[in-house]
C-alpha cells in the first residue's frame, strides 16, 4: 500500500506534504482483521490509531442486557481511534471488530505524539475533529429522542453511506448491513427496522441492493432529514483521494 497517499486521504492529515509525513508513514506498522475478530475491546489501551486501508469495520458497546448497540461503521480512508487516543483516562470506551477481511495502517504513540508537537496544525484538525465528534452526538440524540423510526433509520443510513465511496451518479451507496445491526443503530427491534425500510422502499426513498441500500439522491436527503439546516459533517467523512 501507498502509506502516504492514504495518510494524505484523511481528514488529519490533509494538506501536509508527502516529505513532512514520510516519517510517520515509515514508522506505522500493518495489522490484518479477519472477519469477526476485534481490534481492540472496552478498556483495552488507547495507545494507537487506526486507518483503514482496506475492510470494514464497526464499534459498538454491549449492555447489561446483552444488547449490542452498534455506532459507527468504517471503511476505507477513515480514521478510528482519536477519542480514546487524546482522552486523559487513555482507554477504550467501545468496541472495534471487522466485519470483514480488513488492513489498518497503525499510528502508535510513540511515533504520533512526537509528530504532533512538530505538526500543530495536525493538533488542531484533531481538536476539530473531536468537537464534530461532540457535535454529532448531541444531535444524533436529539434525532433519537423526538424524530420518526423512519428518520431515524435515514440519518443512519446517510452517515452508513459516508464510509463508502459515491457512485458515478451521485447516488450513496452503504456497506452490506443486516437489520438486525440497524436496529442496533436505532435501539428497536429487526421487525421494525423491516417495516420502516420496506416502506421506505415503496416509497421510492432508498433501494435495497445485495445487502446494501442504495441512497440515490444523497444530497438531497441530506438535506431533508436535518429539516433544512446543514448536517454537521462528521470528522471522518471520506475525502477522496486517489491512492
Amino acid at each position: 500500500m501507498d502509506r502516504i497517499s492514504l495518510l494524505l486521504g484523511t481528514y488529519l492529515f490533509q494538506g501536509l506534504s508527502p516529505a513532512e509525513l514520510e516519517p510517520l508513514a515509515r514508522s506505522a506498522m500493518t495489522r490484518h482483521a479477519a472477519r469477526g475478530e476485534y481490534v481492540h475491546h472496552v478498556g483495552d489501551p488507547a495507545d494507537e490509531i487506526y486507518l483503514v486501508a482496506a475492510g470494514q469495520l464497526k464499534d459498538s458497546i454491549v449492555t447489561e442486557d446483552g444488547d449490542e448497540l452498534v455506532h459507527t461503521f468504517y471503511g476505507p480512508g477513515m480514521l478510528i481511534g482519536e477519542p480514546g487516543f487524546f482522552a486523559t483516562e487513555r482507554n477504550r470506551v467501545m468496541a472495534v471488530v471487522a466485519v470483514q477481511p480488513t488492513t489498518l495502517l497503525v499510528l502508535g504513540r510513540d511515533s504520533l505524539e512526537p509528530f504532533l508537537q512538530r505538526h500543530p496544525r495536525v493538533v488542531t484538525r484533531a481538536l476539530e475533529g473531536l468537537a464534530s465528534v461532540a457535535r454529532n452526538q448531541t444531535l444524533l440524540i436529539a434525532m433519537l429522542s423526538r424524530r420518526s423510526l423512519q428518520e431515524r433509520l435515514l440519518f443512519r443510513l446517510v452517515e452508513l453511506a459516508d464510509s463508502n465511496s459515491p457512485r458515478d451518479d451521485g447516488a450513496g451507496v452503504t456497506p452490506k448491513i443486516s437489520q438486525t445491526t440497524l436496529a442496533a443503530m436505532v435501539g428497536v427491534t429487526r421487525e421494525n427496522v423491516n417495516r420502516a425500510l420496506s416502506s421506505l422502499a415503496g416509497d421510492g426513498v432508498i433501494r435495497i441492493e445485495a445487502g446494501a441500500y442504495v441512497l440515490p439522491d444523497l444530497e438531497r436527503l441530506r438535506a431533508e432529514i436535518s429539516n433544512g439546516s446543514p448536517m454537521l459533517i462528521r470528522r471522518n467523512r471520506r475525502i477522496e483521494f486517489e491512492v
